[in-house]
């Protein structure tokens, strides 16, 4: 199993609305669930529809026993239960119990659509607590699998931390997707807005008081040949309305084969419209450059699997200029891979540590890598960050302001602190599982406050290239 570190926060969401994948029927209302990163169907995944669901605590005995047999883990392989509960009592960063896993199977289970069925004749029981679960499966005539499933959501979205999350096949294929830069869709990205709160994404299920929008589009893609402008609200899909849908239950669906249509509701200025777009093939632009007189600029949008590789060839290409500044735009990027952020950092510092990582069982140090490219410390070096800023964002701001290679200006960044890993799942889904927390090279923990900038200022997205540069350098000097 290769070992895939992330550090991404429940941001990306600001997700691409950019490969097919299985969505729900035509006639059929999504499912809901419960996770910033996953997409169910209403055939495979239904879970709980918030992340702050009351969880119902049951004992065994609320329930007259089922007429099937239990088999302990460790008889049985196969059981997706069994393999979930192993894989949170293995590598979860924080110790969990048998009894908070188990409520939140059954809560998930009391508040999902799971299709009917025969109920089971043997559950996989990972713990006693596990009985409530198994007996709501069988006294519910529910399908197996799609309660197995069901119960295994909950377990992770109610239980665990809102960073570690559950994906079937599906929604695994669409984070893949958008790692490797390269999507079909409309080309849009979004995020969620709850009402009374200024963090984007702060709420996972959309109602009257949790909008989704569009936050960009991207230039060349469908959505912004029909003019969609960030703000609008999204409202339907295909005529169907995504209230109680997540952000990738409409992602999924939103997305498509290059070539196909999608009709789209939005909400604009209180009034409403319905645009339909021809999906295309999409290439998310990781990273965007220009030379502003002396002053070499470079956007990073997202910590994909190539993105160091990228930055590295506009980094060469802006360098030959001679620029005696370099300004790195951060903001709004939400993060990515772990190994992404530590060779992005690596450009620009020639030794030292960038990160390291502290689990219960060990801490991790991640050096500089050698070779960068812009180490120079004559190229004056500005990190813009705002709000959206987030994981690998913060472990490269932190790490270059530690080393004192860059001075950091704009706004307190997301705060995210932790790292996850994926695990592969016997039903072609898989678990990403937070599995430590990282500090900056100087032992700093910015979870939850976030990396504080040397300069503070407001650096809007609506201020043009230049105007960034002249605001940043001006106001830094």
């Amino acid at each position: 199993m290769s070992r895939r570190l992330q550090l991404t926060s429940g941001l990306i969401a600001a997700a691409f609305l950019a490969a097919a994948c299985a969505a729900p029927g035509a006639d059929e209302p999504a499912t809901t669930s419960a996770s910033p990163d996953s997409t169910t169907t209403s055939t495979t995944t239904a879970t709980s529809t918030t992340t702050t669901a009351p969880v119902t605590t049951t004992t065994a005995t609320d329930l007259p026993p089922g007429d099937y047999e239990t088999v302990a883990c460790g008889e049985t392989s196969g059981a997706l239960i069994c393999e979930a509960y192993e894989l949170i009592q293995r590598h979860y960063v924080d110790p969990v119990s048998d009894q908070s896993l188990a409520d939140g199977a059954i809560s998930a289970l009391a508040s999902s659509d799971v299709p009917s069925g025969a109920g089971i004749e043997s559950c996989p029981l990972p713990a006693e607590e596990f009985l409530v679960v198994c007996d709501a499966i069988d006294d519910g005539d529910l399908e197996a699998e799609a309660a197995e499933e069901a119960a295994v959501a909950g377990m992770v979205f109610l239980s665990l931390d809102p960073n570690s999350a559950y994906f079937n096949a599906e929604a695994l294929n669409l984070i893949e997707e958008e790692q490797s830069g390269q999507v079909e869709g409309i080309g849009a990205m979004v995020s969620t807005e709850e009402e009374g709160s200024d963090q984007p994404n702060s709420c996972q299920v959309v109602s009257p008081t949790c909008r989704l929008k569009i936050v960009s589009t991207i230039e060349g893609g469908p959505a912004h040949a029909a003019d969609l402008q960030s703000g609008d609200e999204f409202l339907e899909v295909d005529g169907r309305s995504i209230e109680g849908w997540t952000i990738d239950e409409v992602t999924s669906v939103v997305r498509g084969p290059a070539g196909s249509d999608v009709k789209l509701t939005f909400l604009r200025d209180d009034e409403e419209f319905m645009v339909t777009i021809t999906r295309a093939a999409i290439e998310v632009p990781v990273v965007e450059s220009e030379i502003v007189g002396d002053v070499a600029y470079l956007r990073l949008n997202v910590f994909t699997d190539n993105a160091d590789e990228q930055l590295r060839a506009e980094l060469e290409g802006l360098l030959e200029g001679g620029p005696t500044a370099l300004v790195l735009d951060l903001r709004n990027n939400p993060g990515g891979l772990l190994e992404t952020a530590v060779r992005v950092t690596s450009e620009f510092i020639d030794d030292g540590l960038v990160v390291s990582t502290e689990s219960p069982e060990s801490t991790t140090p991640y050096e500089v890598q050698p070779g960068g490219v812009a180490t120079n410390p004559n190229l004056r070096l500005f990190v813009v960050v705002n709000q959206g800023s987030a994981s690998a964002s913060e472990v490269v701001a932190g790490a270059l302001a530690d080393a004192d290679r860059a001075v950091i200006v704009g706004e307190n960044t997301f705060g995210k602190n932790t790292v996850q890993q994926r695990f592969p799942l016997s039903n072609g889904g898989a678990l990403k599982l937070t599995i430590a927390r990282w500090l900056t090279p100087d032992g700093h923990d910015f979870g939850g406050d976030g990396i504080t900038p040397d300069v503070t200022a407001e650096l809007p997205e609506t201020l043009t290239i230049p105007e960034l540069v002249a605001q940043v350098t001006d106001t830094a000097a």
